[in-house]
């Protein structure tokens, strides 16, 4: 096994970077941020990595504990406490790209996950409550604290609100900033559950500001 390369610098910068900094390995993290995954789960979820690659990743994550296999069949990696730290650092890295985004290009992939997960950098706050999101045959349980917001994908045990719908309706709501109470009247989605908790949710999200975030980062260059 090749031996792994160091910045070789007395810095906790340069510590970090010799942990993360090759490719693939923040991505792998930001899908664990989801919670637990298969390795065909991640080799599916990160088209363009060779599953030697993703194999040597995972390893060396391991090695670094940043992840764990739990016992299965199959088996299932995810984060370790420590892995789980770089969750803010994920956020603030979304927060940053931002300024790079415009419309997607032909080759991009997209997931509804990651976009979930950048609802984070979007909670105004102020919310308690359990939603689960039934986009398509998938389920994400977002769990709404008073500052922070937990996003799994998993099927929500005692979810406040139900939201159920398909992927086109959680995209105009979530990322194209179409008002979800619009959408509910159209019968694109369907709500189940307390309706002030549901009042509060869709109020708690910031607009998506990728649009903005790119004019910004254009003017800051004129």
């Amino acid at each position: 096994m090749a031996k792994r390369r160091s910045y070789d610098q007395f810095c906790g910068v340069a510590r970090a970077l010799d942990q993360v900094s090759e490719r693939w390995t923040l991505l792998i993290v930001r899908n664990l941020l989801l919670g637990p995954r298969r390795y065909s789960d991640l080799l599916a979820e990160l088209p363009g990595i060779t599953t030697n690659l993703l194999a040597a990743r995972l390893r060396a994550m391991e090695t670094a504990g940043l992840v764990a296999r739990r016992a299965g069949h199959p088996a299932r990696y995810e984060l370790t406490a420590l892995g789980a730290e770089l969750e803010p650092i994920i956020v603030e890295l979304g927060r940053w790209g931002a300024h790079f985004m415009d419309q997607p290009r032909r080759t991009d992939t997209s997931n509804i996950g990651w976009g979930l997960l950048a609802l984070k950098r979007r909670y105004r706050g102020g919310v308690r409550a359990v939603v689960e999101l039934r986009i398509g045959e998938r389920r994400f349980e977002l769990a709404f604290e008073a500052s922070s917001l937990h996003v799994r994908e998993r099927e929500a045990a005692r979810p406040d609100v139900v939201v159920a719908g398909p992927l086109e309706a959680f995209q105009a709501w979530l990322f194209k900033d179409q008002a979800a109470p619009a959408l509910v009247r159209e019968g694109k989605l369907a709500v189940d559950g307390d309706p002030s908790v549901w009042r509060a949710v869709h109020a708690a999200l910031l607009p998506n500001d990728w649009k903005g975030a790119r004019a910004r980062a254009a003017a800051a260059t004129t």
